[in-house]
């Protein structure tokens, strides 16, 4: 009887338990971490850490560490955890096909790279305006978020601007989903295209 107690209790605890949701980015770059920081604090049922890249912030240093912390820390697919790789392949067709590699070969379903072409900055645009337009490089998508955001760099916290056009912003990435239907992805030539729609709608 003591034991069938202790296994409820247990199992009590566990349902208690936030959802572990792990998030590393590549680079020096905050831009994602101030984003993201902000969920952190809105989180009901879900607790986010961000999982420190180290010196080698390339696709397969990103997997290998992000690997180690989920075993670490005993992570469980099942209960809802997940880890979140969230990088840039900047048109480069090199960096995209290092990620399908890792991809294929990752057999973790609690793993999940969030990629966006060519960076990040993509997802904050779409918050203003649908696009088809490609971009040569991550300076171009910054020119033009300028035209919305004129004082943006990577170091501002652009969060309390978006909040309010969150979901324009989902509708704007599906439909870019649709557009480069397909083709592979990630891939230099879906461009532009990002990931970041599949854990915001995870956080909001």
């Amino acid at each position: 009887m003591a034991r069938d107690i202790d296994l409820k209790t247990r199992g009590v605890k566990r349902r208690q338990q936030k959802k572990a949701y792990l998030i590393i980015t590549e680079g020096k770059n905050k831009t994602e971490t101030l984003y993201f920081s902000h969920y952190k604090k809105q989180g009901t049922d879900y607790a986010i850490t961000f999982v420190k890249a180290g010196s080698n912030t390339d696709a397969k240093s990103l997997y290998k560490t992000v690997s180690q912390r989920w075993r670490k820390d005993g992570f469980n697919y099942k209960s809802g955890d997940r880890a979140f790789i969230v990088m840039d392949i900047d048109n480069d067709k090199r960096k995209a096909d290092k990620v399908i590699a890792l991809i294929k070969e990752n057999k973790n379903p609690g793993i999940v790279f969030i990629v966006s072409n060519p960076t990040f900055e993509i997802w904050f645009l779409l918050h203003y305006k649908y696009t088809t337009k490609s971009y040569t490089s991550g300076k171009a998508v910054i020119s033009d978020l300028r035209k919305e955001i004129p004082k943006y760099d990577k170091t501002i916290d652009v969060y309390p601007v978006l909040e309010e056009k969150v979901e324009k912003a989902l509708i704007n990435s599906r439909k870019l989903e649709k557009f480069f239907e397909g083709k592979n992805w990630p891939d230099s030539e879906c461009n532009p295209r990002t990931d970041v729609g599949n854990i915001v709608e995870l956080l909001f």
